[in-house]
């Protein structure tokens, strides 16, 4: 005769336990990710779980422990390489300790994230993860007032909790690399909606590079408006048909800057004996392309698992760094060159 409850009866904990030959207790810190579980008796606790089709009841958990288990996370968009490598990497580290993570988009938009952050909030999510420094101003006291550790990722921010990277630096770093190779004529190609700091501070670092060499950016080589590749490309063509068209042109990410050197190549110019081109984060395929692209490496994967620890480390009761600066690194490869000699100045 079977010992499997019958489809109409509740499977319980004592159920589990009997079917795994362990105690209910272990069978609970099992459930509850406990890290002090010999790995036999876990396996047969997962093992005893998914034979008898037991779930876990989330409602009478978060009453009993007042920990719902989950880990909220807002991204201004999931449809880049930026932001999908940080999130795989956050949530494979608070898997590892129980928690499931519940994901949500802001379309860049400070009033869509808000909402969002109220959701995440009613469905009584443990802590938060969010993007960026620029928030709707309601935002912190609605956190505040829920009580719930929380961090911002890819700015660091020296009020809140804060893992990311000084975005001006790394602007002027890889300026400075376009600078040293003769360019005096530049264009940028980004999207920066008002909630985007990082890519504002990016422009005011390749600005205040310029300057340093006495240069500026013209306003009419300053495209702002471009969130994909197809826009990058039109951005592109806008820039070679402008008043000052540029020797090297500074793009938002990777991704937009495999937009600009279409275009470039649409116009039969040469990469880098004609125009040089840059992008930014190191996507996996930066390398690979017909022209490997001149980048900064950020560390995404990082940003995700720091992130993590910190939230972790706060539900916890323990110590995290509040604030951790990651250094992006300048990549060059062959989308950069010299300037040609008839713009050298």
């Amino acid at each position: 005769m079977s010992d499997k409850p019958s489809p109409s009866a509740r499977v319980s904990l004592d159920d589990v336990a009997l079917r795994a030959g362990v105690s209910t207790a272990t069978v609970s810190r099992v459930l509850n990710g406990s890290a002090s579980v010999r790995q036999s008796r876990r396996e047969a606790v997962e093992r005893a779980c998914e034979e008898l089709g037991y779930v876990i009841n989330r409602a009478a958990r978060t009453l009993a422990s007042r920990r719902s288990m989950t880990i909220g996370a807002v991204v201004p968009t999931l449809a880049t390489e930026t932001f999908s490598r940080p999130l795989a990497a956050f949530q494979q580290q608070i898997h590892q300790s129980g928690y499931t993570m519940l994901l949500a988009s802001s379309d860049f938009d400070p009033d869509t994230e808000l909402k969002e952050v109220n959701k995440l909030v009613e469905y009584g999510i443990d802590a938060l993860m969010l993007v960026g420094n620029s928030h709707h101003p309601r935002l912190w006291e609605r956190i505040a007032q829920q009580n719930i550790p929380c961090i911002q990722t890819f700015s660091v921010d020296t009020r809140y909790p804060s893992v990311g990277y000084d975005n001006e630096q790394a602007a002027g770093e890889l300026t400075a690399h376009l600078l040293a190779l003769g360019h005096r004529v530049f264009g940028v190609i980004v999207g920066t909606p008002p909630s985007n700091d990082r890519v504002s501070d990016r422009i005011t670092g390749t600005r205040q590079a310029l300057a340093a060499a006495g240069l500026t950016l013209d306003e009419a080589n300053l495209i702002n408006s471009a969130f994909t590749m197809n826009e990058a490309r039109e951005a592109m063509f806008r820039l070679l048909d402008g008043p000052n068209p540029p020797t090297a042109v500074i793009c938002g990410n990777d991704l937009l800057a495999f937009g600009a050197m279409r275009a470039a190549s649409e116009r039969y110019l040469r990469i880098p004996n004609d125009i040089s081109i840059t992008g930014f984060n190191d996507y996996e395929y930066a390398e690979h392309l017909e022209h490997p692209l001149t980048t900064m490496r950020v560390e995404l994967d990082r940003i995700g698992e720091v992130a993590a620890d910190y939230l972790l480390a706060t539900l916890n009761g323990e110590t995290a760094p509040v604030q951790t600066l990651l250094k992006p690194e300048l990549i060059v490869r062959g989308s950069t060159g010299s300037a040609p000699r008839t713009a050298r100045g």
